[in-house]
């Protein structure tokens, strides 16, 4: 298969990292694709794009919505969307943080699902997304907590959850919804973690 030919893959906010077979982008120069998230189109047609991998970078966008809106549009239905971001009550780290300017929890995404959110905030958005997985980073003295008492800490404290994984598949029109199959969902949380394995400095 020629390179041509090659599904586009994805590295959004790749700052002073790589990912090989990935089109590496940030503002910083070197990077394989100089741009700004905040305002500048992804130079990409719709539905062409197989992957998308953002690894701690939504959270630092002020216009995150149209920023979303771009990696929907060049998302295929049912490609990936690979995202990890600070958890919402990381006091420490994330919300005295001045650089961030999103805040996230595993309910972040139920907004653009219409069998969830979508629709509940009067928005004129065309974003539809499907979560197939997501996973907790819990800080050390939270992670053998048993369940449900960890849920609990989780929802009532702060500085329990330290990051959270998504896996997400873009639903286009005229879907409405994106099917997740057994395994799928063990399957999202392996790529995720092929490709951060795959992430190198530079």
């Amino acid at each position: 298969m020629s390179r041509m030919q090659d599904p586009v893959r994805l590295h959004l906010g790749s700052g002073r990292t790589r990912i090989d077979g990935f089109i590496n982008i940030d503002q910083i120069p070197g990077s394989d694709l100089c741009l700004d998230l905040n305002r500048d189109r992804l130079p990409f047609a719709d539905d062409s794009a197989d992957c998308v991998f953002a690894f701690h970078a939504l959270e630092h966008l002020d216009n995150y919505l149209f920023a979303l809106g771009e990696i929907w549009r060049v998302l295929r239905h049912g490609a990936r969307l690979l995202i990890s971001v600070p958890y919402v009550t990381l006091s420490e780290y994330n919300l005295v943080n001045p650089y961030h300017r999103q805040h996230f929890s595993e309910h972040s995404f139920d907004f653009f699902d219409i069998g969830k959110l979508k629709a509940s905030a009067n928005e004129d958005s065309p974003v539809l997304l499907t979560k197939g997985w997501h996973r907790f980073h819990y800080l050390p003295e939270f992670k053998d907590t048993p369940e449900p008492a960890r849920t609990y800490a989780r929802r009532h404290y702060f500085n329990v959850v330290r990051a959270i994984d998504f896996g997400l598949y873009a639903v286009k029109p005229p879907a409405t919804r994106f099917a997740i199959e057994p395994g799928m969902q063990a399957a999202l949380c392996a790529e995720f973690d092929r490709i951060l394995a795959a992430r190198v400095r530079i």
